[in-house]
């Protein structure tokens, strides 16, 4: 632990020496004569990682495989691989040792990992000895059915073999994680019951047949359910200190005395991974106020590491601690409980991050999974899905028209009404958005690629998967014809410069405008110059748009999406546009023209 960040409140003598424990008030701190290797003390390791997203290969150093420790020293780290060696090097000897999870252990963004369902990561974590976990957001990425039914237990979702219950390492059918999925403050809206437990308790031994309970209370950041890629309009949040306090309360009436915080929401402390300076983010307000009750606060989401001591309401230090990202770093946690009441002394209570270093031996048994479903990634991507009959491309015209955007547009389209809930009257895509990223990748040609596997003409299930999005559901919402006027004028934006930045919006085959350049900002398509399904824009009706969540919550930078209404969520981006060309074996872009200068 940074000596900075250390303040004890009772003084400590030397190691060796005999202690004894006091409880004051609810919490149990150590009395002048205790000593960190006193018998009456009940040893208990946390071990925690965060936000794998699937990385089972050592990461690039783009992609977080470079950490900085002390005196900005860099270190290469990652890969479940070597994860497995430094775990169970961490492991060994310890016989109250608990190994969990953070939140957003998949939804992973290698390919390998992705285009699998996420299978492979839970293999991998079933490898490494994963107890549980929270629900991070990306956990909700698809549905909580999804995560609940396949993900935990294992069931076809919904064709095996195609779209997930794949063959693992072993020749099996993937069976579901050994570890289960917990959040005390995603709750379904109309009931405001949990989508999963809130809490467990995991039972340490104390020695002579006895047993001590230490309890977990997990929590998940609060905009899941509106997150661009975990958006679920049948969920809410609640609040994350509310929540933490009410469980506290409820685990120490069940008699736990040793309560961790497991958060997927985190914040930022400078750049030593094993230390923490200038802290700011939701976490710290966390700490400042979650009950004295609770031990340690062990947090995710924001890919940032540090280890800190901070006070808790009464003044005692507890740690905070955040892992970073996809297998960089495993945070020990050392509690020492009361033999008798099962209070964690937390004087004594340390606290390490651990960078998961290249320097030691690849395990093999893990390494093997992950080589496994590495090879079974280049597979899947070279397998044949449909064929095209010209190049689609993302070059666009003066009017922002191009062949892959209508395309987008047109699947969107088809996508939303294959949900009887969900049915469209028209869809958008933003091909060159205000800000943030864009949904539309790569071009579909009709000349093979370097791929082996590739002919002239075919469609390879990787560039397929690859070309059109970013892990985002398509969702069907509402909107006034006025509000939908002014989204499409909203693809000219003036600029403080005095300049107007065009962001084009594709549009689906049953739309067309004329928009006229001579004008405004703002003022450059008229209702009348708009066709939806062959009959003028009505600016007081009422449209069903699909678009991806990302473009709906405003992050594209087209604020006149706000305030939509009845939003049905339908299929992942990259999913959804494979199920397209599934139904559509054979494509030809179509005619340009949807957009039209006067």
């Amino acid at each position: 632990m940074h000596p900075d960040k250390i303040r004890r409140r009772t003084f400590l003598t030397a190691a060796g020496a005999i202690a004894t424990a006091t409880a004051v008030g609810d919490l149990a701190v150590a009395t002048p004569a205790a000593a960190e290797s006193a018998d009456e003390y009940v040893d208990v390791q946390l071990l925690n990682i965060t936000d794998f997203h699937g990385y089972m290969q050592p990461p690039s150093a783009g992609s977080g495989g470079v950490i900085t420790g002390a005196d900005g020293v860099k270190l290469t780290v990652g890969g479940a691989g070597y994860i497995a060696t430094h775990l169970k090097r961490l492991r060994e000897g310890k016989k109250n040792s608990i190994f969990f999870s953070s939140g957003d252990n998949f939804a992973g963004w290698p390919f390998e990992t992705d285009a699998h369902a996420n299978e492979p990561t839970i293999e991998v974590l079933n490898a490494l000895g994963l107890d549980f976990t929270t629900v991070g957001n990306h956990e909700l990425d698809k549905t909580a059915d999804f995560l609940i039914k396949h993900m935990e237990k294992g069931r076809p979702w919904p064709v095996v073999g195609r779209d997930n219950s794949f063959l693992d390492s072993t020749g099996t059918r993937f069976r579901g994680a050994d570890f289960r999925f917990y959040s005390g403050n995603i709750v379904w809206a109309d009931t405001e019951k949990t989508v999963v437990p809130p809490y467990n308790i995991e039972w340490v031994d104390a020695g002579h047949g006895r047993k001590l309970p230490v309890g977990f209370i997990h929590l998940t950041v609060e905009d899941t359910p509106v997150g661009s890629t975990s958006y679920q309009p049948s969920m809410k949040a609640l609040d994350d200190i509310a929540t933490a306090n009410k469980y506290a309360a409820l685990l120490k009436k069940k008699g736990v005395h040793a309560i961790i915080v497991n958060i997927h929401d985190g914040g930022v402390a400078g750049n030593d991974y094993n230390a923490g300076t200038d802290p700011s983010g939701p976490v710290f307000e966390l700490a400042a106020k979650a009950s004295p009750d609770i031990a340690a606060i062990v947090t995710g989401h924001w890919h940032c590491r540090f280890n800190m001591m901070l006070p808790d309401p009464s003044g005692v230090l507890r740690p905070i601690t955040e892992a970073g990202n996809h297998g960089q770093v495993i945070t020990e946690i050392n509690l020492k409980l009361d033999r008798k009441t099962g209070h964690v002394i937390r004087e004594l209570t340390r606290s390490t991050n651990h960078a998961m270093t290249r320097d030691v031996p690849l395990d093999p048994e893990v390494q093997y999974i992950a080589d496994y479903w590495s090879a079974q990634g280049k597979r899947r991507y070279a397998t044949p899905l449909a064929r095209v009959t010209a190049d689609f491309t993302r070059a666009q015209d003066a009017s922002g028209e191009s062949t892959m955007g209508n395309l987008a547009a047109d699947y969107l389209l088809w996508s939303a009404n294959q949900n009887p809930d969900g049915e469209a009257d028209l869809a958008l895509i933003a091909t060159k958005p205000v800000k943030g990223s864009v949904a539309i990748a790569a071009d579909l040609l009709f000349a093979k690629g370097t791929n082996p596997s590739d002919t002239d003409g075919q469609i390879l299930f990787g560039e397929a998967w690859n070309a059109i999005g970013y892990g985002n559901p398509v969702l069907t919402v509402t909107l006034p014809g006025a509000k939908l006027l002014e989204v499409l004028e909203q693809q000219w934006q003036a600029q403080p410069d005095g300049t107007v930045k065009f962001a084009p919006l594709a549009v689906s085959e049953n739309v067309s405008y004329v928009y006229d350049l001579s004008r405004p900002a703002g003022a450059r398509i008229g209702a009348d110059a708009v066709r939806i399904g062959g009959e003028p824009l009505d600016p007081d009706r009422e449209y069903r748009v699909a678009a991806l969540a990302y473009t709906l919550i405003g992050a594209d930078g087209y604020g006149a999406f706000s305030g939509f209404m009845n939003p049905v969520r339908g299929e992942r981006d990259r999913e959804g546009f494979i199920a397209y060309l599934r139904a559509h074996p054979v494509i030809t872009p179509a005619p340009l023209g949807r957009a039209a200068p006067k």
